[in-house]
């Protein structure tokens, strides 16, 4: 399942795990330094200014902000009509060069969100590895899976628009 997003440089790659599983990887280049951009995704408030409107996507409660490890975020959202909560642990903290979220409710068995932020002088780029796993294990896992990998391509492929937006020049991103 790998695969170039239309209109984005940044390829969207999911693909199985041999140890179960999958893994998406995408990397996406930001202007200025890590400790210029790392605040940007550090605040728990911007992921709902870079997800798309489909989901409607709204954080509930935020414990333990500013975030660091321990911190637990709760939110909802709407897939294809179905309500879902989930909770992330925010697992590693360590700006500005990454941090961790893991799911500890939701929709999915396993969901392991790594963030890191390379220095590259005036550039910065963003890589976000997250392994999951689906709860079925049955035939269909296999069309549930082509769905979920049009949902996650569709979304990290939207983030990846809407944070380079915010990162425009002449544009200040929110903290």
């Amino acid at each position: 399942m790998r695969g170039q997003e239309a209109g984005s440089s940044h390829s969207i790659d999911i693909e199985r795990r041999p140890q179960g599983g999958w893994r998406l990887s995408c990397e996406q280049w930001l202007p200025g330094t890590p400790a210029e951009v790392f605040p940007f995704f550090g605040s728990a408030r911007n992921l709902e200014r870079i997800t798309p409107p489909f989901l409607r996507f709204r954080i509930r409660r935020v414990r333990g902000e500013p975030l660091a490890a321990g911190s637990l975020v709760d939110y909802s959202l709407r897939l294809h009509g179905l309500p879902i909560r989930w909770r992330t642990l925010i697992e590693v903290w360590d700006p500005p060069r990454r941090f961790v979220d893991l799911q500890v409710r939701g929709p999915f068995r396993q969901w392991r969100h790594g963030h890191t932020f390379t220095d590259s002088g005036d550039r910065t780029l963003v890589s976000d590895v997250v392994d999951f796993d689906l709860y079925c294990r049955t035939l269909a896992r296999t069309v549930l899976l082509a769905w979920i990998d049009a949902d996650l391509r569709a979304i990290f492929a939207y983030r990846q628009r809407a944070t380079a937006l915010a990162f425009r020049p002449g544009q200040e991103p929110a903290p």
